[in-house]
């Protein structure tokens, strides 16, 4: 009886290493999630987006050899853009000597509808450019002068801030969205008001009898 006594209280003693391991492993779970976990996501992410090439607009007509006709070109606008934009082309053909025609601009730009007075000066194009319909206007002191400005809409005020050139020709770019067609149609006013009046082309030299 004595010997098996002593033999129970030994086993305990046996047992007592055995929590030696949990502390080891505890120390070293936490260090290696903390590094490798929130530090390895954010260098990697902001790079990515930084670096990313700007996507180019879209080029409705860009071929020279293939030039839309009108249905094609009407067909590349939704409804509403459509109705303005016969709106604009209703307007200018009703101007004295003014002329339609399809333009060539260079691949950047493609096709367009351009407008000219007398077959020498400019007045206006009509162009989708990136899927949006544009009316581009190029306006001098003279022509800036007759718009009044605080009576256009937002669409017509930013368009002014973002023109391009010089304070005696400005380009300006207007979106025949919403109300964009009607503050283009107030700056065409301006623009024809302004235009001299040129004289006519001399006529063609006769041939003679020989």
């Amino acid at each position: 009886m004595a010997g098996n006594a002593k033999t129970a209280k030994t086993k305990p003693a046996r047992k007592a290493p055995a929590p030696a391991p949990k502390l080891s492993q505890k120390p070293a779970g936490k260090p290696s999630a903390k590094p490798t976990g929130k530090p390895a996501g954010k260098p990697t992410g902001k790079p990515a987006a930084a670096n990313r090439p700007a996507r180019k607009a879209r080029v409705a007509f860009p071929k020279k050899n293939q030039p839309p006709t009108e249905t094609e070109f009407a067909a590349r606008l939704p409804m509403p853009a459509g109705k303005r934009f016969e709106m604009v082309r209703g307007f200018l053909r009703k101007q004295k000597n003014v002329t339609e025609e399809l333009y060539f601009y260079g691949p950047k730009t493609g096709w367009a509808y351009r407008y000219l007075r007398g077959a020498q000066q400019s007045v206006c194009s009509l162009m989708i450019h990136d899927d949006r319909l544009l009316g581009i206007v190029a306006l001098d002191t003279a022509a800036m002068s007759g718009v009044t400005w605080s009576e256009l809409s937002p669409v017509a005020q930013k368009a002014k801030r973002l023109a391009h050139g010089s304070p005696s020709l400005l380009w300006i770019d207007v979106p025949l969205e919403g109300s964009g067609a009607a503050d283009f149609r107030a700056l065409l006013k301006a623009k024809l008001k302004a235009l001299p009046i040129l004289p006519p082309p001399p006529p063609p030299p006769r041939a003679t009898a020989s």
